[in-house]
């Protein structure tokens, strides 16, 4: 049997989503589960009529990226040179043994573009057991809350890791 897909998905695939994946994917390794899970990320722009992000890669972002890039550096986390904003689409919900959304707002769009598939829905902070969003720092000019959120989701990776599987185990199999 293969590796069961767990997706993070924020409204652009530029910065939470694409930092939760590097995250959760660390910690896979770090507990030796890597062969089991594989991790990837999405957005909903760019889908039903929506314009797609501007960009394709946190780089291309120079004020965001400048605030976040030294959190990301003292977590150990590079976002990819060739990283691309990739829009969520069907098939990949139907592969995906979770899905987690970084906001109400993404979590309730995903729901009803794909409500068949509602079940394996959650907000990324449920792993560690909080329902709330993980705030968009896209146009935000604040080193402080760049690294607030970086660090946010730093933390729920490394403390609901084993939470994320239990989910993909039980409820999927």
């Amino acid at each position: 049997m293969g590796k069961k897909l767990v997706l993070t998905v924020c409204s652009g695939n530029i910065h939470r989503s694409v930092i939760a994946q590097l995250c959760l994917g660390r910690e896979l390794v770090n507990i030796r589960k890597e062969t089991e899970l594989e991790i990837l990320s999405r957005g909903i722009q760019g889908m039903m009529g929506t314009e797609a992000p501007k960009y394709f890669n946190l780089r291309s972002y120079k004020m965001e990226y400048r605030h976040t890039e030294p959190c990301l550096s003292e977590i150990g986390i590079k976002i990819p040179l060739n990283q691309q904003a990739i829009p969520i689409d069907k098939a990949i919900v139907e592969q995906a043994s979770l899905i987690l959304a970084m906001d109400e707002s993404v979590l309730g769009s995903l729901i009803w573009q794909f409500s068949g598939h509602s079940s394996k829905m959650r907000l990324f902070m449920e792993l560690v057991g909080k329902k709330e969003d993980v705030p968009d720092c896209g146009g935000v000019n604040d080193a402080t809350f760049h690294r607030k959120v970086v660090m946010s989701i730093n933390e729920v990776a490394k403390a609901g890791i084993h939470n994320m599987i239990r989910y993909v185990c039980e409820s999927f199999e």
